[in-house]
């Protein structure tokens, strides 16, 4: 672990990529100190969480901090990558749609750094960027049993890039 300005530099397995995260620059904080500036989930006993129904004044002594989510989403950088392809995406959309936001509304009621970073459609096909990876399996599983004859392929990587499933029907 380096350190970089205020960016703690954590080494992945593979020791050559980086994942930076701009909070607990190597210093002991206290807990519940830091509040994403974006989502608002509260870094709270090393791990980051919801706090929906957190005292309005107690807000204001926490530290605005960003956490690892929405960092990743702002610099694009993706666990898992989602290709939903074919005909049946076109006649289906708002099935699909549903079918992300409801699993991800799962997955972020139980651990608020998972979930969708972004969603790109083009004509027969949708790209769903997840913070994590699971999310991506998750989604692609979800789909497959849904809608019968499809066809999923999970790639793993095997070294710290995303996670990259496809899920392909047609009509």
């Amino acid at each position: 672990m380096q350190q970089k300005g205020k960016i703690q530099v954590v080494r992945t397995p593979n020791m050559d990529a980086e994942k930076r995260y701009p909070f607990d620059a190597g210093q002991k904080k206290k807990q519940g100190e830091l509040i994403c500036r974006y989502c608002n989930a509260v870094y709270d006993e090393k791990h980051w969480r919801h706090f929906d129904d957190l005292n309005p004044a107690h807000i204001d002594k926490l530290t605005k901090s960003v956490c690892p989510s929405c960092h990743e989403i702002r610099g694009h950088i993706s666990d898992g990558v989602l290709h939903i392809e074919g005909t049946f995406v076109k006649a289906n959309q708002e099935q699909i749609q549903g079918i992300i936001a409801n699993c991800e509304a799962k997955e972020t009621e139980r651990d608020v750094l998972n979930r969708v970073e972004r969603i790109e459609s083009n004509k027969n096909e949708i790209t769903v960027y997840t913070a994590k990876n699971t999310l991506a399996v998750e989604i692609g599983k979800k789909l497959d049993s849904a809608h019968k004859g499809g066809k999923l392929d999970i790639r793993w990587s095997k070294d710290d890039k995303p996670v990259d499933v496809r899920w392909h029907k047609d009509i």
